[in-house]
This record gives C-alpha cells, structure tokens and sequence, in this order.
C-alpha cells in the first residue's frame, strides 16, 4: 500500500499514513510505503493523483479521500482474496 504525503506538516496524510498503519497490524503481508509528492511528483503526474493522503493498493489508486478502517481493510482483505484465489476462468 502507499500513501501519497506531502510531509509531516499535512494533517491528513498524517491521518492516512496512521489508518494505513493501523490495517497493516491486522493484515500484516502489506507492505506500506510513502510516496512524498516532491520526490514522486512524475508518477502521481502520470496516475493524474493530486489529492494528498491518497491511498493506493498494488499501485492503482484506491482511495483520494480518507476512508474508515473498515472501508480500507475491507478493501485490502477483497484484494488479497482475489490475489490468493483467483476465479477459474476456464470455459465449461
């Protein structure tokens, strides 16, 4: 997972970081990182993200505004399933 953060100074990437976080406790096979908006400036540009504390999931955004704790780890969770099994697509 990653959140986009334009520093400490930001309130609420602050508050998604710790939401961020706080999922990854109960889910702890995610990997978090911070994209800062000064040093990722060209990969937001391309995924046209500009909202700060944004959150992205296996590098598709997911969330440009704060979600709940549930909304998010139940966002991951779903990922994960389907990471883990994935629907047979074979024709019968």
């Amino acid at each position: 997972m990653e959140v986009v953060s334009a520093g400490p100074g930001c309130s609420i990437c602050q508050k998604a970081i710790k939401l961020v976080k706080q999922v990854a406790e109960d889910v702890p096979q995610i990997e978090i990182q911070e994209l800062h908006v000064v040093d990722q400036f060209e990969r937001l540009q391309e995924l046209n993200l500009f909202s700060a504390g944004a959150i992205l999931i296996n590098g598709k955004t997911e969330f440009v505004t704060l979600p709940t704790f549930i909304k998010l780890r139940e966002r991951v969770v779903e990922l994960l399933r389907h990471e883990n099994h994935p629907q047979d697509k074979r024709s019968h």
